[in-house]
């Protein structure tokens, strides 16, 4: 009852909230001339990302945040997975110290398995674990122009696994380049070099970037993260409406990686990702273009290593058994393809639509030791279709949907519909109703985790003779009949500019509810078995969202601006039937960017998240505090050498240490935690044109 008085506050809260620009809207029609038509849409920001269509945001069927260069440049952030904690009910945390993760809503899945991200339409969707490779993806920081969020189911436009959200990634055009050297250095061991070069001819532009990065992880950890990345775009000009766009690149590097596990001692694995994508655009008209686009992406990980003598705590005739040394292998690998076809068109001046279909082959092998060795396949075909109607300047329908065929799941199709109704000049609601799926990964559908080996019986420190049996112990396994989970979301929210090119909101109430949502069950096993139990992969759980989201822009006359967002969440595991803390009830996010005479420019970024339970934390003890972060970066533009310079200096989390977030388990079990301090980093980047 108490839970629902909250929420029901919450609502009236919002809907007061959205009435404020409501009424100034009413006040400023008073004083100004009756707008034209040309004027009712100006300054409404232009989308991409909801419906695979251009649109405003007023017209879009769900919230969208965007993320501009500003924002990126402001926030200080070196690695991306940081540039989330600008978005409303985001989290960001660490897994094994150096593996990023970033998570819309809930914290129930350290590899992030329910947000599907894009870069540039090409999904780098890991689908061994899941999840994305943040840290080796082949682009850096500042070959992004921007990058739109779409919090909300999106199966409908980008098929599954865009269960809870999508980010869409943009890369820059090369023509807007100029060739660079940026380097930054700092404390925590942070060196880092990115060199870029930017060319061209008459209908040619191309960028090559190449970056070297490291730092030394957190403190008292052993996760340091070297990586080396190299990136390429080429746009050629075929004729006067046809482009041909390549891109491709590799980030590669050795991981330290710290044991959670006693029987497995600090150790280096090995990762690779490369990504090639060749895409033909043409576009006939304002209202007409079309793409075909081929891509490959391959990820290894190599991580093989000897495990260390284990006493299992039992005795056999009056000995001691211990588990001896024995080499483990979980190494792995990941080919995907995918060709898809995309055609824009309006079909009259109220109606246009965004359709196409493709084809994609995943291929994932798995070490011994994960995966039994086997090669499993997964093969999808696909159409999907977007409609967007306009019968008058006020009211917007979009409907869409994606039908989908797996090779290991079957068939599933994502409907969506959304109305949007422009009530008054720049300010409008939306009603929104989806469905969305996600599959399961390889990993899920086919694990096989297990340890085989042989045991010696040991008096004290002697070894008197081998145990009489080996060891198999089974610890994950997966259930080739899983299927896809299942995500129903209702939303209702309002975009609107109180005052039009400084003032801009949007706020959304939702509720989402998760079904068939796959977890580890766990199924007795034979003594011989470590912990005497496997956990299964099974679609077991049940689980609702819901909560407000607010976000604001604020543009002031001193060319400084204001970013906001809020977010109140509560989640629900219905089979229980009690209110789980996978979520931070209230988090909060502040970007002030401010420019100065004289090439100065400045940004104060803060955070603050409520309690959270960390990771695959079963036990509502395992509780991460509140934390409240402060970040700060000063830049200087200025000529040195003749050369456009920008000297930055970014202090980050000045208000001093905290826990991020990790897999919290108690002291006794796993003594490593991601405890980050105050730190500053140094930054010149020089550019020559």
């Amino acid at each position: 009852m108490r839970s629902c008085q909250l929420v029901a506050r919450r609502m009236m809260a919002f809907g007061l909230f959205c009435s404020l620009p409501v009424l100034s809207g009413v006040v400023l029609a008073q004083v100004e001339p009756l707008m034209s038509e040309e004027v009712f849409w100006d300054d409404v920001p232009m989308v991409m990302s909801a419906t695979r269509m251009s649109q405003s945001a007023n017209r879009t069927p769900m919230a969208v945040t965007v993320i501009d260069r500003r924002m990126i440049d402001a926030s200080g952030a070196r690695e991306i997975p940081e540039l989330f904690r600008l978005v409303p009910g985001f989290i960001v945390g660490y897994n094994d110290g150096h593996t990023p993760s970033v998570n819309y809503h809930m914290s129930i899945d350290r590899y992030a398995r329910k947000m599907q991200v894009l870069i540039d339409g090409r999904s780098v969707y890991t689908t061994a674990y899941g999840g994305i490779p943040w840290v080796t993806l082949p682009i850096t920081m500042d070959d992004i122009d921007r990058v739109e969020v779409v919090r909300g189911p999106n199966s409908a436009s980008y098929g599954a696994n865009s269960f809870l959200g999508v980010i869409n990634i943009i890369t820059r055009n090369p023509v807007l380049e100029d060739s660079s050297v940026k380097i930054n250095i700092g404390d925590g061991g942070v060196r880092e070099v990115f060199l870029r070069h930017v060319g061209g001819a008459e209908k040619f532009d191309y960028r090559l970037t190449a970056g070297v990065v490291e730092d030394d992880g957190f403190a008292d950890r052993y996760d340091s993260k070297p990586t080396k990345t190299f990136t390429v775009r080429a746009d050629y000009s075929l004729t006067a409406i046809d482009t041909l766009i390549f891109e491709g690149g590799l980030g590669t590097g050795p991981r330290e990686v710290q044991s959670k596990f006693p029987l497995f001692p600090p150790r280096e694995k090995r990762v690779l990702n490369h990504q090639q994508q060749i895409k033909w655009e043409r576009r006939q008209s304002v209202d007409e273009s079309m793409s075909v686009q081929f891509y490959h992406i391959f990820q290894r990980n190599s991580e093989a290593f000897t495990t260390l003598n284990f006493p299992l705590g039992v005795q056999v005739g009056g000995f001691d058994l211990v588990l001896d040394p024995m080499p483990m292998d979980f190494s792995r690998y990941t080919h995907r393809y995918e060709l898809e076809l995309q055609h824009n068109v309006g079909l009259t001046d109220e109606l246009r639509t965004a359709w196409g279909g493709g084809l994609r082959a995943d291929e994932v092998w798995g070490s011994e030791y994960l995966m039994g060795r086997e090669k499993i396949s997964n093969y999808l075909r696909y159409g999907f279709m977007n409609l967007e109607w306009s019968p008058t300047k006020a009211w917007t329908v979009n409907a869409g949907a994606m039908a989908e065929d797996y090779s290991t799941t079957g068939t599933s199709v994502s409907p969506r519909l959304g109305i949007n109704y422009q009530f008054m000049p720049k300010h409008g609601v939306r009603v929104t109703a989806s469905q969305a799926v996600r599959t399961p990964s390889m990993f899920e559908y086919a694990a096989l985790y297990a340890l085989n080996g042989p045991m010696t019986l040991y008096s004290g420190s002697t070894a008197v003779g081998a145990a009489p049996v080996d060891l198999y112990a089974e610890f994950w396994r997966g259930d080739q009949d899983t299927g896809v989970e299942k995500i129903i979301s209702y939303e209702v929210g309002y975009h609107g500019m109180p005052v039009p090119g400084m003032f801009e909101l949007d706020a959304k109430i939702y509720f989402d509810e998760l079904t068939d949502v796959i977890d580890l069950q766990d199924f007795p096993q034979p003594l011989d078995n470590l912990d005497n139990e496997t956990s299964i992969y099974v679609n077991n759980d049940w689980i609702t969202i819901q909560g407000v989201e607010l976000e604001a822009k604020i543009n002031f006359a001193n060319d400084s601006a204001l970013h906001l967002g809020y977010a109140y969440t509560e989640v629900y595991d219905k089979l229980r039937a009690k209110r789980i803390l996978k979520a931070p009830q209230n988090s909060f996010n502040l970007l002030y960017m401010m420019s100065f005479d004289h090439g100065y420019s400045a940004g104060i970024g803060f955070y603050f998240i409520d309690r959270i339970q960390g990771w695959e934390s079963s036990r509502p003890k395992y509780v991460r505090d509140q934390v409240r972060r402060l970040d700060l970066k000063v830049s200087k533009q200025m000529a040195l050498f003749g050369f456009n310079t920008e000297l930055s200096l970014a202090a980050r989390n000045v208000l001093g240490q905290y826990e991020e977030m990790e897999i919290l388990r108690p002291q006794s079990d796993y003594s490593y935690s991601n405890e980050i301090g105050a730190s500053a980093y140094l930054s010149i980047k020089v550019q020559m044109d």
